[in-house]
C-alpha cells in the first residue's frame, strides 16, 4: 500500500502520545504525508502503511495498528514487536 492511499486526515488522527509502559511513551508524528514513531530514548523511525490502520517498520521489524473507540476516535495502538503491547492514547 502506498502512503498516498491513506487520507491525510486519518494520518493526522493517529498523531499523539501513546503509553507503552509507565514512563515509556511512543510519540507518533506526521511530516507531510509520512508517519513517524519515536519511543522514549529511541531514534525516530518511519511507519509505512500495510492498510489504512496498520503500519510497519523494517527498522524495528514490527507493526503498529491503530484502534478506534465506538465514537471513531483513536483510543490506542497495538505494537507487535516480538510481543504484543496495547498502548493507550494520552
Amino acid at each position: 500500500m502506498n502512503i498516498s492511499d491513506v487520507p491525510e486526515s486519518l494520518l493526522e488522527s493517529y498523531t499523539g502520545r501513546y503509553e507503552l509502559m509507565p514512563n515509556f511513551i511512543l510519540t507518533i508524528t506526521k511530516q507531510g504525508k509520512r508517519l513517524f514513531a519515536q519511543a522514549t530514548g529511541q531514534p525516530k523511525i518511519e511507519a509505512l502503511p500495510e492498510s489504512q490502520t496498520k503500519f510497519f517498520s523494517k527498522e524495528i521489524n514490527g507493526t503498529i495498528e491503530f484502534v478506534k473507540d465506538e465514537n471513531g476516535k483513536i483510543k490506542e495502538l497495538i505494537l507487535i514487536q516480538g510481543r504484543t503491547i496495547h498502548a493507550r492514547k494520552l
